[in-house]
């Protein structure tokens, strides 16, 4: 059998991922508004139109909200995994728990998110097949930005920063975690 893995504590909630996005999008907003902004203009901003610079606020918004994206995705998967050796741990006794065990005797901490915990979700709890069906979509977004986007990602929907955020606030009222 693996080794017992040991939680850190350096999880993130959804409020610490969306406060994040929150200060740091107003922090940009202010830094490029030249117009209002009492500071000194940035020396990187000289010589750059009003438009250019908007669009240079428009593509830094745009990487904030796909960073932001990928924490919470993160932080979905980081609960599912908690929640999976959890139930491993304390050799809790529903049927989820018990597959969750068998799963582990096999593959110990290297469980398939998808394949394993999320398909193991859908078959025992039918009553949140829609969330983790959202989830498995919105993973593909996620690998897309985890390995570089490099290709183009057949998504199947537009996933943002608030479409993300209403999947995982679904998901964490509503799925019973053991964390």
């Amino acid at each position: 059998m693996s080794d017992k893995v040991s939680f850190s504590s350096a999880t993130q909630s959804i409020e610490e991922i969306s406060d994040y996005y929150k200060v740091t999008a107003e922090a940009l907003r202010k830094y490029y508004n030249t117009t209002e902004n009492s500071n000194p203009i940035p020396a990187r901003f000289i010589g750059l139109s009003q438009n250019e610079l908007e669009k240079e606020l428009t593509e830094r918004l745009n990487e904030l909200n796909k960073n932001v994206s990928l924490s919470l995705l993160s932080a979905i998967e980081a609960s599912l995994r908690i929640d999976y050796l959890n139930r491993v741990y304390r050799r809790e006794k529903d049927d989820l728990s018990r597959v969750f065990r068998e799963i582990h005797n096999k593959k110990g901490n290297k469980a398939s998110l998808e394949e394993d915990i999320l398909s193991s979700w859908k078959k025992y709890h039918p009553k949140y097949k829609s969330i983790f069906s959202d989830i498995m979509g919105a993973l593909k977004y996620r690998h897309w930005l985890a390995h570089g986007r490099y290709w183009v990602p057949k998504l199947g929907r537009q996933y943002d920063f608030y479409s993300i955020s209403i999947i995982a606030i679904r998901f964490y009222q509503d799925v019973p975690l053991i964390n």
